[in-house]
């Protein structure tokens, strides 16, 4: 007996998992090779190359409910944990609509559509930021598509109901919308977001300081410092490094370790608080360096030699104190994994597991 009522078969429900698989692996390694050129573009694209070792271990460390939606065995904790759509959008046993089969063959035909387009522009036109907004957003809403199909009967052929049928893409919603950070978003950020954040990080730097007794002026992206000294805040300062490697670590710590979706959008979006905090205080701090050592020290090391120097090290002052404000949001970013999954009430049936174990 089938698990659910047997619903309306779209044209892509008798094809075996693995058809899907194979068409969504070939997506990926056309888009990986579009990426990697968006990558060498820029130092502070370089946390690209995480990107699918991230998205690999995601789908290793779910594995088992990943098999378990082909299997037709599903295990006690799947019934209410993240993946699960709740009882009141789907019941158990509920059986797939026909309109929403249609709908999501009609999405995935759209964005196959879309990817091919990004793919034959990029191998026309070569590498372009528009051909890569096409490639990555045909190939998550492909992969959703691929996702949604191929969970649609188990490997014996029994129809998965509606609950189970909607994990699949639910339990890959990181390994495929991730390439979202790693691509179209490192170009948003570089053209949009870079110039709100060099005008607002230089803003904030005078205020912040001028509230702690320095003179300082705002000249366009320029700290003013008593003297006629001036400390450009360039691109290099505009926290879009930070910004990129938090949101991408964010996420990949929220999808592992976080349990439901209110936390796993808070640990995001601490993440982007978190980048953008620390870039303030790490631009207060080289602004305070040069106005007690002036502007040129920033390109020495911190006992004031140049890179040229046989005493250099380390690095100039700028550039290890920017890592190292990096490295240090990334270590909060962990350090904070087990406060926001930390629980200070228990369950009832915690709590009455404890009252048997007390009895014993």
């Amino acid at each position: 007996m089938e698990n659910a009522k047997t619903s309306a078969a779209a044209p892509a429900d008798s094809l075996p998992p693995l058809a899907y698989a194979g068409v969504a692996l070939v997506a990926c390694a056309v888009l990986l090779f579009d990426q990697v050129q968006c990558w060498n573009a820029k130092d502070d694209y370089l946390f690209g190359y995480l990107v699918p070792l991230f998205a690999a271990f995601v789908v290793r460390e779910r594995w088992d409910k990943i098999r378990r939606v082909f299997t037709g065995t599903p295990d006690a904790d799947d019934a209410d944990d993240e993946f699960t759509l709740p009882a009141r959008a789907a019941k158990p046993g509920a059986r797939v609509p026909a309109w929403l089969n249609w709908l999501f063959g009609a999405g995935t035909l759209a964005s196959a559509l879309l990817f091919a387009a990004g793919a034959i522009g990029s191998a026309i036109y070569g590498f372009d930021a528009f051909t890569t907004y096409e490639n990555t957003a045909g190939f998550v809403g492909l992969c959703f598509g691929l996702a949604w199909f191929a969970g649609a009967r188990t490997l014996s052929g029994t129809r998965n109901d509606l609950r189970t049928r909607a994990r699949l893409p639910l339990l890959l919603l990181f390994p495929i919308c991730v390439w979202l950070i790693s691509g179209p978003f490192t170009f948003l950020v570089d053209r949009q977001i870079k110039t709100l954040l060099l005008s607002n990080v230089t803003a904030t730097v005078v205020a912040m300081l001028n509230f702690l007794g320095f003179d300082l002026t705002q000249e366009a992206n320029t700290i003013l410092l008593p003297g006629g000294d001036r400390v450009g805040v360039e691109d290099a300062c505009s926290g879009v490094r930070s910004l990129t490697a938090c949101l991408f670590t964010g996420s990949f710590l929220a999808a592992v370790f976080m349990r439901t979706l209110k936390k796993k959008i808070f640990f995001v979006a601490v993440s982007i608080v978190f980048a953008l905090l620390l870039n303030v205080l790490r631009s207060g701090f080289l602004t305070v360096w040069s106005s007690f050592k002036g502007s040129e020290a920033l390109e020495l090391d911190f006992f004031g030699n140049a890179p040229d120097s046989p005493a250099f090290t380390l690095g100039t002052v700028h550039d290890v104190v920017g890592w190292g404000a990096m490295f240090v949001t990334l270590g909060l970013l962990a350090a904070l994994v087990p406060l926001v999954n930390l629980k200070l009430e228990k369950t009832d049936e915690e709590m009455a597991l404890d009252f048997v174990d007390d009895e014993e």
